[in-house]
C-alpha cells in the first residue's frame, strides 16, 4: 500500500500492519491513499478505516488493479496497467484535476455475532466458493492471462453444473426491503448466491434489478441444468437479470443462514447455521475512478 501526499510508501508483511499503516496515514494528515494490491487487501484497509475510525472523515482511496481479479478497482477505481494508473493519478494530483474523479460508494458490511465487521465490494456463497478454488487450483497454474482464466473458470463451472447434477448449497435467505420490517424470503438450494454493492463485477459483469431498492444487489441462482443454462445469453451480453429460477434484485440488507464456506473479495471465510450473517451497504468511501 503506498499513501500518497508528500508520496510515502508502506509495505503491507501481516493483516495486523493495515491498522498502524492507516494510522500513521491519519497522523501525518495524508488524504489520498493508494492501495496496490488486490481485492483481499482493498477489503481489508476498507475494514481499517470503517472500523478503528483512525480518521474522522475517511482519506480518498485510489484502487490500482495489481491483484489476480481485481473487480473492486475496475468498478470504483483504476483499471489497466496499474503504472500507468499510477502515473496518470499523480499528474492529476499534481495538476490539481484529482477532485474532479472522486466519487462516493456504498461498501459491504458483513456483520455476524462474535465476529468483527468485514468490509469490502462482494460477497458469494454456494458454488461461488468452489469456482474460486478451482480457479486458484487447476487455472491460474497455467499462467494464463487473468481474464481468460475467468473466462475458461466460469465456462467449466457452469459446464459441470449442466452436466454433473449439481445441487448446491441449502441457504435460509432474508431480506430487508425499507429498514422497517418489510422483508422478502428464499430457501432451500442454490447453486449461487450473492451480494454485492458493484453495479460490474466478474468480466464486466452488470446486475440489472428490476426489483426493490437499496444499495445491495443480491443475485442468486437456483441450481439444475435448465437454470443455468437460462443463464448463458445474459453472460454473452454481460447482463443479469429476473429469470426463471433466478433472482436479481435490490434490498436495504440480506441475511444468510447455512453451514459451509462464503468468501468477501477473494477471502475465504466459514460460517455455521446457527449464526447468521447480515450483509448490507450502510456505510460509504469515497473514490478516484476514471
Amino acid at each position: 500500500m503506498a499513501a500518497h501526499a508528500s508520496v510515502r510508501h508502506f509495505t503491507i508483511d501481516e493483516i495486523s500492519d493495515v491498522p498502524k499503516i492507516l494510522a500513521q496515514c491519519a497522523g501525518a494528515n495524508i488524504g489520498t491513499i493508494v492501495v496496490d494490491g488486490g481485492d483481499g487487501t482493498a477489503g481489508l484497509v476498507f475494514s481499517g478505516l470503517l472500523n478503528d475510525k483512525p480518521y474522522a472523515t475517511p482519506p480518498v482511496l485510489a484502487l490500482l488493479p495489481s491483484g489476480k481479479t481485481n473487480m473492486t478497482a475496475a468498478a470504483w477505481s483504476l483499471s489497466g496497467d496499474r503504472r500507468e494508473a499510477l502515473a496518470a493519478l499523480l499528474r492529476k494530483n499534481a495538476n490539481g484535476n484529482l477532485a474532479d474523479a472522486i466519487h462516493t460508494q456504498p461498501v459491504i458490511a458483513i456483520h455476524q455475532n462474535g465476529a468483527p465487521t468485514r468490509h469490502g465490494a462482494f460477497f458469494g456463497g454456494a458454488d461461488v466458493v468452489e469456482g474460486i478454488l478451482y480457479c486458484r487450483q487447476k487455472i491460474y497454474p497455467r499462467g494464463w492471462p487473468n481474464t481468460v482464466s475467468h473466462v475458461a473458470a466460469v465456462a467449466i463451472l457452469f459446464w459441470r453444473a449442466m452436466t454433473g447434477g449439481k445441487q448446491g448449497g441449502t441457504i435460509d435467505v432474508r431480506g430487508n426491503v425499507d429498514g422497517n420490517h418489510n422483508t422478502w424470503q428464499q430457501d432451500g438450494r442454490f447453486y449461487v448466491v450473492m451480494a454485492t454493492t458493484m453495479d460490474k463485477m466478474l468480466l464486466g459483469m452488470r446486475s440489472e434489478p428490476r426489483v426493490g431498492d437499496g444499495a445491495v444487489h443480491y443475485i442468486s441462482l437456483r441450481p439444475g441444468a435448465g437454470a443455468v443454462l437460462s443463464t448463458v445469453p445474459g453472460l454473452l451480453m454481460r447482463r443479469l437479470r429476473q429469470g426463471s429460477k433466478r433472482t436479481v434484485r435490490l434490498t436495504n440488507a440480506v441475511t444468510f443462514a447455512f453451514t459451509g464456506s462464503y468468501t468477501l473479495d477473494g477471502e475465504l471465510y466459514e460460517t455455521k447455521e446457527d449464526r447468521p450473517l447480515t450483509v448490507d451497504g450502510n456505510q460509504s468511501l469515497r473514490f478516484v475512478r476514471w
